[in-house]
Parts: C-alpha cells; sequence; structure tokens
C-alpha cells in the first residue's frame, strides 16, 4: 500500500535524482507523506487557497503580482516575452490530506536565440506546522525536473541552465535571511557575486509616494548541465546576464517599463563593465561556516546600489559589525 502523497511510479513533479545529495532522504519523504501537484485552474478553489498562501507572506512586502496577473499566468502556461524569450510558468502545492500546506511557483524561461534556461523560482511558502518536514527541500529540487522537461518539448535538446531564487541579503536582525540561505547552500546553490550583478526587483505594488523603486537581492543560483559543476567558482557574463535578462523581461508582463528599467539598466551596466567572468561565491552550509556570508550582509550589498533601489529599508551598518551579530547570533 503506498503512501498518501505517492503513486506507484515516479512522481509526475519530481525525479529525485535532481534534488542536491543532501535533499535528497527529505524530499523522498516528502513525496510519500504529502499530495504535491500542480494547479491548473485559475478559478478553482486550490488557485484561490494557494494565491492566499502566498499573499499573506509575500505581498504586504511587495513581493507578490496581483490575483489577476498569477491566474493569468496558470491560464496560458506559455508566457511570451519577445526578442526570442518565453516562460512556462507553474504552481504547485502541496496538501496533508485535506490541510494546504506549502505552496511554490516558478517561471522555466528560455532564452531561445542565445540557447540558455532560466528556472526562476518565484515563491516558495511552507506552512509552520511542516517545516523540516522535507517538503522545502522537495520545493528546492522539483523545478529542475519540470525545467529539463519543458526544454525537452519546447526546444528538442538540453541547455545550459541556471536555477536561480532570489533571496534578501543577510540582515542578523531577522535570522530568517541567513536561514534561507544555509538552507540553499546544503543544496547545491551558490550566489552570483553582487558586486557584479547587483540585482533589485522592481516594486510590484503602486506607492507614489514611495522614495524607492526597487527592492535589492542576491541571485542565489544552481547551474545545470555545466562541465566541473560540483567545482563551478565562476560564469562567464553572458551566462551570468541570462538571469537579469530573463527576470525583467517576465516583469515587464505586468509592470510599466519605467518602473522595469532602473533596475535593468544598473545591473547590466555593473555585469558589462569588464568581460571578466563573474564569481560564484560559496554559501554556508551549516554554522562554522557562516563566514562566507560576509559579502552578503546589508552593510556589503546595500551600498552597491543607488538610493531608490535599497528597497524600502534603506539602512545598513558596518559589514564587519553586521557579520559580528550573525556569528555572535549564531554562536550557541
Amino acid at each position: 500500500m503506498t503512501a498518501p502523497g505517492t503513486s506507484a511510479g515516479p512522481h509526475p513533479l519530481l525525479d529525485l535524482d535532481d534534488a542536491a545529495p543532501l535533499d535528497r532522504d527529505k524530499a523522498a519523504e516528502a513525496l510519500r507523506r504529502l499530495r504535491i501537484a500542480e494547479v491548473r485552474d485559475p478559478d478553482g478553489p486550490e488557485f484561490a487557497a494557494a494565491y492566499e498562501m502566498l499573499a499573506g507572506f509575500f505581498l504586504a512586502n511587495g513581493e507578490l503580482e496581483e490575483r489577476g496577473a498569477l491566474a493569468g499566468f496558470v491560464r496560458d502556461r506559455v508566457l511570451a516575452f519577445g526578442e526570442g524569450l518565453e516562460g512556462v510558468y507553474h504552481l504547485v502545492a502541496a496538501w496533508d490530506g485535506d490541510q494546504l500546506v506549502g505552496v511554490r511557483d516558478c517561471y522555466v524561461d528560455i532564452d531561445h536565440v542565445r540557447g540558455v534556461c532560466v528556472v526562476a523560482l518565484s515563491h516558495s511558502y511552507v506552512a509552520p506546522s511542516h517545516r523540516r518536514s522535507g517538503l522545502a527541500a522537495a520545493f528546492r529540487a522539483l523545478p529542475v525536473t519540470l525545467a529539463r522537461r519543458v526544454v525537452a518539448e519546447r526546444v528538442g535538446r538540453p541547455l545550459p541552465t541556471l536555477v536561480v531564487a532570489e533571496m534578501e541579503p543577510v540582515d542578523p536582525a531577522q535570522p530568517e535571511t541567513i536561514v534561507r540561505l544555509l538552507a540553499y547552500g546544503r543544496s547545491g546553490f551558490r550566489v552570483l557575486d553582487p558586486v557584479r550583478v547587483p540585482y533589485s526587483q522592481p516594486e510590484f505594488r503602486d506607492l507614489p509616494d514611495a522614495a524607492h523603486t526597487a527592492i535589492p537581492l542576491l541571485g542565489v543560483v544552481r547551474p545545470i548541465g555545466l562541465d566541473g559543476l560540483t567545482e563551478l567558482t565562476e560564469l562567464p557574463v553572458h551566462l551570468a546576464a541570462s538571469f537579469p535578462r530573463l527576470f525583467h523581461a517576465c516583469h515587464r508582463l505586468y509592470l510599466p517599463d519605467a518602473k522595469v528599467s532602473p533596475s535593468e539598466r544598473h545591473v547590466t551596466a555593473a555585469l558589462h563593465a569588464t568581460p571578466a567572468p563573474v564569481s560564484l561565491l560559496p554559501l554556508p552550509t551549516a554554522r562554522d561556516t557562516l563566514a562566507r556570508l560576509a559579502p552578503l550582509v546589508r552593510g556589503a550589498v546595500l551600498p552597491l546600489f543607488p538610493p531608490p533601489l535599497r528597497g524600502p529599508n534603506p539602512g545598513f551598518g558596518d559589514p564587519a559589525e553586521e557579520l559580528e551579530g550573525v556569528l555572535a547570533g549564531w554562536s550557541g
């Protein structure tokens, strides 16, 4: 007899070989215990519940599209960005019995002209009752399986692929900013050097009196289908550039150009200031490697942006002192 979340054959959304080694057993446990499936009806109750779960965490911070935009993405599935760029949208939810316990959405974006795939890990939320259950590990891995299938369907051959998550710079006063980067570090992700890739997400909300126009975020990446994957420490400029290019192309589907262009101009100028490869900075995987967060604290990251792109909370301290705060807070 199979457990509630499984069938007799492979899972339709996740090939466990796509999970990082440290995540594999945890993700397998989630697949056994939970029903994890794609939401395909934008007018149905599953979409409504999934959107409300995401909105409860992301909407107030300006980090979630309006309901109508996501409903349209679910309805259309394939999104044409123009100039040879497209995305395939996936909204995935997890249930424990009748209880919704997590939601993940992602875009499998393809640059047909340059032959690159970027998997945008847009939002992920796991209910407190199901944290440390393996569901977060499954949510980090399943977009890789989805990407391989989409590329086979849309292109017909494998493409170099970047799996990308946008993460906040480290704030010692917000432990969750550290916890997330630790989790992604254990899942085989690195960070595009923010000096070369000062990426910011345009402000989604209509805030006419706001002093900021964007939110600075780190590009946390897992390269797939590249030689030397386990030792990869840098990316060529053209591959690193595919991340902001495709993300901002998607933003233009539902935001005016005036909101997107400031972020795009800033990151493009930094990326192409030199032809040198972009460093992939290691993330911590345990407490004894937390010093790797030094270039990722707010005091190191926010000065890389002009004030309008520093977000609604533009304050930062001395980076060395911020790192000391991180290490002191996690020394126990």
